[in-house]
């Protein structure tokens, strides 16, 4: 990596202290090494519609194809499709299809596909596909970023798709597990962890026909946000402890009354057992009526579907893990039990 950055800064520094438009056309270049080659040291002054750096090769720019076994470095624009093992970096701006091993770097405008193995950087403005194995960057992006990190330093107009997503403005849609955006722009964060400057934060606790309490914690956006939560019951003298993860949508009706929604899957633990490979998934969707009370604290009380799936037995017989009130369906089979009921959630939320 030291290596990889010691070039980029010396292509930056060559880059710099030149002009970037080329003088002169040439149909085909080919060069051993800067400055052996074709052109010689003068391969700066010309576009090709064809270069081929055995090496790498420093040219004008690019209008139709270049291949470069390690670098292909152009002052000027490229044009069409490029290729190379290492490093393709363009001092002007860059259109087509352009694919390395390790990193492409356009200090203008770029546009088309872009294929790396560890980095796509656009310092203005990309338009396309960006993909990548470590981190797309750009100035601001419209298309689809697919990579580790996924990175818009001012406005997104399209998708992010990654572990680590950012856009500072924009509209469109971001689904990783780490999403950071901004609650006044119109992208929609999908992920577990959606950190949104001015967003949805709230805790809330609650109550239902199976626990005393669940305590949650929401992060997000009001539009759909992720939630975080445990709770603790009882059911024949023993406890039954729940952690569970989901997402939710409020919906506003009219001033202070909303619509809220929730998916939400939990894992039971039975008398405190924990890691004992026993499958107890709560799976519930409720749906809330909300009513703000104050820009802080909310009330909600509304209906909620569940199901139950478990394989927890003892002595060869299914474990009343729950008590479940009554049941729609309800199926027994060898390995596992299901059944569905409906249910009641009420809580009261303190958003932040």
């Amino acid at each position: 990596m030291k290596t990889i950055k010691r070039l980029s800064i010396l292509f930056f520094a060559v880059l710099a202290g030149i002009n970037t438009n080329a003088q002169e056309k040439k149909a085909v270049q080919v060069s051993f090494i800067y400055p052996v080659g074709t052109a010689g040291s003068n391969s700066e002054d010309y576009t090709n519609h064809f270069s081929f750096n055995i090496i790498g090769g420093f040219n004008g720019g690019v209008n139709g194809f270049e291949l470069g076994s390690v670098a292909n470095i152009n002052k000027g624009n490229v044009n069409g499709g490029q290729i190379s093992g290492v490093c393709n970096v363009t001092s002007g701006n860059s259109k087509g299809g352009i694919i390395s091993g390790v990193c492409n770097i356009t200090l203008g405008d770029s546009k088309g596909l872009f294929i790396s193995g560890v980095t796509n950087l656009t310092k203005n403005q990309s338009e396309g596909v960006e993909i990548s194995g470590v981190a797309n960057v750009s100035g601001s992006h419209k298309g689809l970023q697919l990579s580790t990190i996924n990175f818009v330093k001012d406005y997104l107009s399209g998708s992010q798709i990654g572990v680590v997503n950012y856009a500072k403005k924009g509209k469109g849609l971001q689904f990783g597990v780490v999403n950071v955006c901004s609650a006044d722009d119109d992208v929609f964060p999908i992920g577990i962890f959606s950190v949104v400057k001015n967003g949805y934060y709230a805790f809330e606790v609650s109550t239902n026909e199976l626990f005393i309490t669940s305590l949650s914690y929401k992060m997000g956006k009001e539009e759909f946000y992720s939630i975080f939560r445990a709770g603790i019951g009882e059911h024949n003298n023993k406890s039954v402890f729940s952690t569970g993860f989901g997402f939710g949508s409020i919906v506003p009706i009219k001033g202070n009354h909303k619509l809220n929604m929730e998916l939400i899957c939990d894992a039971l633990h039975y008398d405190w057992k924990w890691g004992d490979n026993k499958l107890n998934l709560l799976n519930q969707f409720n749906l809330s009526y909300q009513y703000q009370i104050t820009k802080h604290f909310a009330i909600k009380a509304g209906p909620s579907l569940k199901t139950f799936v478990t394989n927890q037995k003892e002595n060869g017989e299914f474990v009343d893990v729950i008590k479940i009130p009554h049941t729609l369906f309800e199926h027994t089979g060898e390995k596992y039990r299901v059944a569905g009921w409906i249910g009641f959630n009420v809580g009261i939320a303190f958003s932040l």
